[in-house]
């Protein structure tokens, strides 16, 4: 490897400029090198935006650039797996868009890909970045809340109830909400709560997606734009999740709303991703409130990221990237790594299976 990691990225689309991008350009350690689309002109686009890079349009040959030592996966739901599993068999470290795969199995598949191979290897749930629920995990983990009872979760979208393109389709995308939004909330459930012992969960659609932005007609969407689980965890502890993208007056300048909670024996918090650098804690008798996260939080351990500076709601995602560059430098575990993303997603193809059956699922997923 050189004096930098070398990042190459497939998938030249909003989440890679939004997240991954910065998060490189930050990053002293690491360099972008490389760029794949299918998409051409977004990726003659990017070169006057990204800077000048290697382009293509063949994930394979990402895959088998020597000059290359990692890639982010930012792509369609159905592609995941197959270029995962080319770039990790290339001896690439990955770090990979949720949800890892279409279903638990190819997630699975994955994570003994990589594991096998010795290569570092990253799920993008982004929120366990944010600084407020970095702070939650810390009041939970040092007892300051008392013994865990509950964790509830929402989150809602206002999103335009037009075609979502491959995102609507379960041969492509999976599912819709539960696998876009609610299966970050379970992620980072478990990270707050350790393992969840069997759920029951439902799934509605309201919007039947038939017409493009531009009003012409398309396949109706097969997916869910609402889903919810009630769970039971290992420790005891209880679970509510619940996430829609057709909450009307939820929009917020396209951060929506979310709110999640610990409840504990002793006292309560509360993250919001529209305010990630405060967050809000009451004891018992008296009163949420909310305080300003303390600075230690702000960021993950070294990240060159100013902890007040920039959008509070966009900037903590840079954090993904030096985690990343983090783990390969340093040899180690990246977390979330894919085990975390394969045991999120059996989760949520537990809800589905649990809508179908009307039952609950008991959840022991089985990694090999």
């Amino acid at each position: 490897m050189s004096d930098k990691v070398r990042i190459g990225i497939i998938g030249a689309g909003a989440v890679s400029d939004y997240h991954h991008v910065p998060g490189i350009n930050i990053d002293p350690r690491c360099e972008l090198v490389a760029i794949c689309d299918p998409n051409e002109a977004l990726l003659e686009q990017r070169q006057k935006e990204w800077g000048p890079t290697k382009t293509t349009t063949d994930y394979e040959k990402i895959a088998a650039d020597p000059d290359i030592d990692a890639v982010i996966i930012a792509t369609p739901n159905f592609v995941h797996r197959e270029q995962t599993l080319a770039c990790v068999n290339a001896g690439k470290h990955v770090m990979c868009e949720k949800p890892l795969g279409l279903n638990f199995q190819e997630s699975a598949e994955m994570y003994r890909a990589a594991r096998d191979k010795g290569v570092r290897h990253m799920t993008a749930f982004t929120y366990r970045f944010a600084p407020s629920m970095r702070y939650v995990r810390h009041l939970v983990q040092s007892g300051q809340l008392g013994v865990p009872r509950h964790f509830r979760s929402q989150r809602f979208l206002d999103w335009p109830e037009t075609s979502w393109g491959w995102r609507q389709y379960k041969h492509l995308a999976g599912a819709g909400d539960l696998f876009d939004m609610t299966i970050h909330r379970i992620d980072f459930s478990m990270d707050l709560m350790g393992p969840i012992k069997a759920i029951t969960g439902a799934i509605a659609q309201f919007s039947p997606r038939d017409k493009t932005a531009d009003g012409e007609s398309c396949e109706p969407s097969e997916v869910d734009d609402w889903s919810s689980l009630i769970g039971q965890f290992e420790n005891g502890a209880t679970g509510v999740w619940e996430g829609s993208t057709v909450m009307k007056g939820h929009h917020n300048n396209g951060f929506g709303y979310e709110w999640a909670e610990v409840n504990g024996s002793e006292g309560s918090a509360a993250y919001q991703l529209t305010d990630p650098n405060n967050v809000i804690i009451g004891k018992h008798g008296g009163t949420m409130e909310k305080v300003p996260v303390p600075d230690e939080f702000l960021v993950i351990e070294g990240s060159p990221r100013p902890g007040n500076e920039g959008v509070a709601s966009t900037v903590f995602r840079y954090d993904l990237v030096w985690e990343f560059v983090s783990a390969i430098v340093e040899e180690r575990d990246a977390l979330p790594g894919f085990d975390h993303g394969a045991r999120a997603q059996f989760v949520a193809d537990a809800c589905l299976e649990s809508f179908e059956n009307k039952a609950w699922v008991d959840i022991n997923p089985d990694l090999g």
